[in-house]
């Protein structure tokens, strides 16, 4: 599935490392504010809340707006049909559990933006809900424009839902530059606006020079991703800590865990004294911005990470049968998103196999030091990094 998991890999599907940027022309920094289109946004997890607020914020007027979202929807003024924690199901086995919860669900939606006459309706992420809708709301009304925000990654996952993305979307927005050649290689209407949160980031790049003895643990945005990743976390950090004592510990907090699980899990280990927890939003950049080093799960975060330079350890485990499904149907080399998009591994990567706390403790002292003796490991990285920032200006 992953290089470090001892399987069988492929290329990456884009070929060539994307620091080279693409053609121009993907580019678009036309203006898209649709005004008073009556407009129905899908976002079903935290992350598509987040881009589903950009992308309202950049093109919409909220008032006409209604939406699946979470707190930040709501902020910028939607009319929330339903809160994305109705839909928060992750994993292939959770999936199938919830399948006739899910299946009745889509039917009550599409039914709601048919009798609603919504003129356009805004999918974001969540690919195995949000083309099962798209389906059913072409089928039902024909010419209802469907625009897909941040479409399933096909390069990486293989191309078998293309043709649903060409049979029922009108228009493709990504979130990559490099992708938009890929997408349009197979006949999609596809556009690049930027990288929604590259904006929200860039104050803070002024700091990069300015990281302190300070480490992240970044173990997800779900309930089950903390229960499932954060006990081997805080023993690896409980490990770090006997070297390094005078470091100090933060996890910034999603708004949708629940505390208490993340607080027992660290009473558990003996080092809940020793970390940070940050809920404020704003607080949340502010602190991440001045670490010298992450210890995270994948996903966004990691490319948030490099944007900020920051250095970074990898580390995730699942169900085996979620990782035995996963290999047998992924065709990347590696996980996080910096590596993906450099074609090597800037970030280093323990996946299922090696996700072990002496190795994930190994894996952050070295890191550490070569922080504070700033060799050539850490410069390189540094300007790995930089070549990614470069790569999402808009």
């Amino acid at each position: 599935m992953f290089k470090n998991a001892n399987v069988k890999t492929t290329r990456n599907p884009l070929e060539k490392s994307p620091f080279v940027k693409p053609f121009e022309t993907i580019f678009e920094k036309k203006s898209l504010r649709a005004n008073g289109v009556f407009t129905f946004i899908v976002a079903g997890e935290l992350s598509g809340d987040k881009l589903g607020a950009w992308y309202v914020k950049k093109f919409c007027d909220s008032k006409t707006v209604h939406a699946i979202g979470g707190n930040s929807l709501i902020q910028t003024g939607a009319k929330i049909y339903e809160n994305i924690d109705k839909l928060n199901f992750t994993g292939i086995v959770e999936i199938i559990k919830h399948i006739p919860f899910i299946l009745t669900f889509i039917k009550k939606l599409s039914n709601h933006i048919i009798a609603n006459n919504f003129e356009e309706v805004v999918l974001v992420d969540f690919p195995g809900f949000n083309l099962r809708l798209a389906k059913i709301l072409k089928k039902k009304k024909p010419n209802i424009k469907i625009t897909y925000l941040s479409p399933p990654q096909l390069w990486a996952w293989g191309a078998r839902r293309i043709k649903k993305l060409k049979k029922f979307c009108d228009d493709v927005i990504v979130l990559y530059p490099f992708e938009v050649e890929w997408y349009k290689k197979r006949g999609l209407n596809v556009r690049w606006l930027g990288y929604p949160f590259y904006e929200k980031l860039e104050s803070f790049f002024k700091k990069e020079n300015e990281k302190i003895d300070q480490i992240a643990i970044l173990a997800g945005s779900r309930n089950h991703e903390i229960k499932s990743l954060l006990p081997t976390f805080a023993k690896t950090i409980k490990q770090f800590l006997i070297k390094h004592p005078q470091v100090k510990i933060i996890m910034p907090m999603a708004s949708t865990i629940n505390k208490t699980i993340v607080t027992d899990i660290l009473k558990t280990n003996n080092i809940e004294k020793d970390v940070t927890l940050i809920e404020n939003e704003n607080e949340k950049y502010n602190e991440l911005s001045k670490c010298c080093l992450a210890l995270t799960k994948p996903g966004t975060v990691t490319l948030e990470l490099a944007l900020l330079g920051i250095p970074a350890i990898v580390a995730f485990k699942t169900s085996w049968l979620s990782y035995f499904i996963g290999k047998a149907v992924v065709s990347i080399e590696y996980m996080s998103l910096p590596n993906l998009f450099a074609n090597k591994e800037i970030y280093k990567e323990h996946i299922q196999t090696t996700f072990t706390e002496k190795i994930l403790s190994e894996e952050l002292n070295s890191n550490y030091l070569n922080f504070i003796k700033k060799n050539k490991q850490y410069l390189r990285m540094q300007d790995d990094l930089q070549k990614i920032r470069g790569l999402l200006k808009f």
